[in-house]
């Protein structure tokens, strides 16, 4: 069984830090932290140490950019207005030449100017009439697991496992889903991050079949209306880089490229970089 995120929050007298310890994808994430930095990045160092783990990210505020720096981070993306109106900055520490070093980088570079010159030539699509949108609710885990065991061989967590998408739900995430009949073809998630009044776009999947038509485009708008509603105006999402269709979804949405994440995680068939898209909702309504 694939093991799971394990997610904590470390308190002492002058720190306190919230750390997901991922295994499957060998990496430490800082989701967010207060407190005396160099104590906490010398507990960072033992637990990269500890853990084995190949790649530390932390969510950085801005203006502790300059101390990361300053200790050998990489600034890889950003998002603006995550915290609360305020922009976070994803730096990163490598732990292994192999987890730094990207063999599809330049080719990577090449999709999105393929997207830019494309981009302008798409219209909106429109849901065929024998199709519908759905809010997905419990009892649409199986059909949502289906899917994601289908399209995607390797993961970053287990959505092959409607268990887990129950515990998403129940976590406050919203997954909305275009339905052919009874069957579920297509799917997307809006990841709520209730503090910081952010989501994240992510668990984007259609059927092989159900391709070229615009499902996603079409998802990822009621998404978004669903999040406006809640007044969550900070949306992002991180995508697979070699994907060809998934990053001109977004460019298509107006999202904005901020930046790309190097071998970031296991997800389709191998370790692969992830390019970070963010837009604010109320500067499209």
């Amino acid at each position: 069984m694939k093991q799971l995120p394990v997610t904590t929050t470390e308190r002492s007298s002058m720190y306190q830090f919230v750390k997901t310890i991922d295994l499957f994808n060998k990496r430490m994430r800082i989701d967010d932290y207060y407190g005396h930095l160099e104590d906490m990045h010398e507990v960072w160092m033992n637990e990269m140490g500890e853990s084995q783990c190949e790649k530390l990210i932390v969510k950085v505020r801005v203006e502790d950019v300059l101390y990361f720096l300053q200790e050998g981070f990489i600034l890889e993306a950003f998002v603006e207005r995550y915290f609360s109106g305020n922009n976070m900055i994803f730096m990163c520490k490598y732990f292994s030449d192999d987890r730094r070093n990207s063999d599809f980088w330049v080719q990577e570079d090449q999709i999105l100017t393929d997207i830019q010159a494309d981009s302008a030539r798409i219209t909106s699509p429109n849901l065929p009439p024998e199709y519908q949108f759905i809010s997905c609710e419990k009892e649409d885990c199986e059909q949502l697991a289906e899917i994601y065991r289908h399209v995607f061989k390797i993961y970053p967590v287990p959505m092959e496992d409607p268990d887990y998408i129950a515990k998403c739900m129940n976590a406050g995430s919203v997954f909305f889903a275009i339905k052919h009949g009874t069957k579920i073809v297509s799917a997307v998630c809006g990841e709520i991050n209730a503090m910081y009044h952010n989501a994240e776009i992510t668990d984007c999947a259609t059927m092989p079949n159900y391709r070229q038509l615009g499902f996603m485009q079409l998802l990822i708008s009621r998404v978004e209306q669903e999040l406006f509603n809640r007044k969550i105006f900070c949306v992002y999402s991180i995508a697979r880089a070699r994907s060809y269709g998934m990053n001109a979804t977004f460019k298509r949405l107006k999202y904005n490229f901020c930046g790309r994440l190097v071998n970031n995680c296991y997800i389709y068939e191998d370790l692969e970089d992830m390019n970070v898209w963010v837009k604010q909702l109320t500067a499209q309504k």
